[in-house]
């Protein structure tokens, strides 16, 4: 684990202090890199590119409808039986897959609204990078009235990120709640944007040897009021179902620690009704 500040100290009294930001050295990609590898060297199959269509209540557990990826013919599609399935979809596809199995948790999570989001990555010239302000990054407030909503400076806030290629990194993201419509601009008027927008807020104007445009439709799920006596009632409806449980983005919190806190407590809850003790 590498920190904004440095790697995290050793025993109390060491300095640097411990850093506010963390991330896995390598990039976080490294994350699903190591659980693939870890459950093939366990014997666990890992299919990608597999739709799961439906999820059903079977003779002895659940049937999973699956299909490609894409639009096909149900007629292609397969069935596979399981003892237990955790659902860690966004909050719509979720909504559709409890549908049979949990329809009180299925028109809870139907109505959690979401903002879709593009991240525009620019790589700039490390002999001449552009003259940023100190610190991690930027938050820009909607009445600002600017389509970037945050900038941040991943060279600044991740030391040695881009060392390797010679260039020094950062990220904008834009997408509020609403603005759909802002973002089916093509990625060329989108990076335009970005780079004026950088300059009108830091002043520089260097040019980008590169960049990089990802589109996340639907990615930040909106925790209204009430959002967790909303969460509350979707877990006691799934409860109700022996061998199933969710997680994901949609109840506890969007970041990343959140996200894998709330997937071990969906395998604890599996690992829980399997075990040879759960049995009557």
């Amino acid at each position: 684990v590498v920190g904004a500040s440095g790697p995290p100290p050793g025993a109390p009294g060491d300095s640097p202090p411990a850093p506010v930001f963390a991330s896995v050295s390598g990039g976080l990609a490294r994350l699903a890199e190591a659980g693939s590898t870890a459950a093939a060297a366990s014997g666990v199959e890992v299919r990608t590119s597999t739709t799961v269509r439906a999820v059903r209540r079977g003779p002895d557990g659940f049937q999973l409808l699956l299909g490609p990826a894409g639009r096909t013919a149900r007629a292609e599609s397969t069935e596979l039986a399981a003892d237990a399935v955790v659902i860690a979809t966004p909050a719509a596809k979720s909504a559709q897959l409890l549908a049979e199995l949990a329809p009180a948790a299925a028109a809870e999570l139907a109505a959690v609204q979401t903002a879709s989001m593009v991240i525009v990555t620019l790589a700039f010239d490390a002999e001449s990078p552009p003259a940023l302000p100190a610190g991690s990054g930027i938050l820009v407030p909607a009445v600002e009235g600017l389509a970037v909503k945050a900038m941040t400076f991943s060279s600044q806030k991740w030391p040695g990120v881009g060392a390797e290629a010679g260039v020094r990194l950062m990220r904008a993201s834009l997408g509020r709640a609403g603005e759909e419509w802002a973002l089916q601009r093509e990625d060329g008027e989108l990076v335009a944007t970005v780079l004026a927008e950088l300059r009108t807020i830091t002043g520089t104007a260097a040019p980008p040897l590169d960049t990089h445009v990802q589109r996340w439709g639907g990615a930040l799920p909106q925790y209204e009021v009430g959002h967790l006596s909303r969460v509350a009632r979707i877990r006691a409806s799934v409860a109700e179902v022996s061998g199933l449980a969710v997680c994901g983005a949609a109840y506890d919190g969007i970041g990343i620690p959140a996200c894998i806190a709330s997937a071990h407590a969906a395998a604890d809850r599996i690992a829980a009704g399997l075990s040879p003790q759960a049995s009557p």
